[in-house]
């Protein structure tokens, strides 16, 4: 490995290093707001590790393991600046094909997965002590006024209505 190609590796670990942290902050934030709206927490948490260690294998640990490899070899490397270095082009569009892939991921499990809590019903929150009292006595009265689970009543007033329609020809037969 030349010099060159050790800082072009340098720059890569650091430059998807600090994209991987960015997007492993976002996914912190949207998977503190899913668990706070009491939402699916789990599978949003997949998903952002399964983007987040996407991001790891495919860029972070090549690089990192060329960079330490290489400086194995020579130690005196390690001081060297990458100021100017710039990532080769086909590396540049691989790592942020990933990166976006696993902002994506993140985003979309994101909307997936969060559900806002309801508001608080205003009905309900309004209520005055005085509309609270009356709703206790509508209650009241209507548990009052349910028929009594008595059969003979019932059968009194079956046959009273049986008596005042054979009084006034309410059933007709033909004769």
């Amino acid at each position: 490995m030349t010099k060159e190609e050790y800082l072009e590796m340098k720059k890569q670990a650091r430059v998807w290093f600090t994209v991987n942290i960015l997007i492993s902050l976002i996914a912190i934030t949207g998977g503190s707001l899913v668990i706070i709206s009491q939402s699916r927490h789990i599978p949003f948490l997949l998903m952002s590790l399964g983007a987040i260690t996407l991001m790891n294998r495919v860029l972070i640990t090549p690089a990192f393991n060329a960079k330490k490899e290489a400086e194995e070899q020579h130690p005196e490397w390690k001081d060297l600046s990458t100021k100017g270095t710039k990532i080769p082009v086909e590396d540049f569009q691989k790592g942020f094909l990933i990166s976006v892939a696993a902002l994506l991921i993140v985003i979309v499990g994101f909307f997936m997965f969060y559900r806002p809590l309801p508001k608080a019903d205003p009905t309900v929150s309004n209520l005055t002590p005085k509309d609270v009292q009356i709703l206790q006595e509508l209650e009241e009265d209507i548990e009052s006024n349910t028929p009594s689970n008595s059969n003979s009543l019932d059968i009194d007033k079956a046959k009273d209505l049986a008596e005042e329609a054979q009084r006034e020809n309410w059933l007709k037969r033909e004769e």
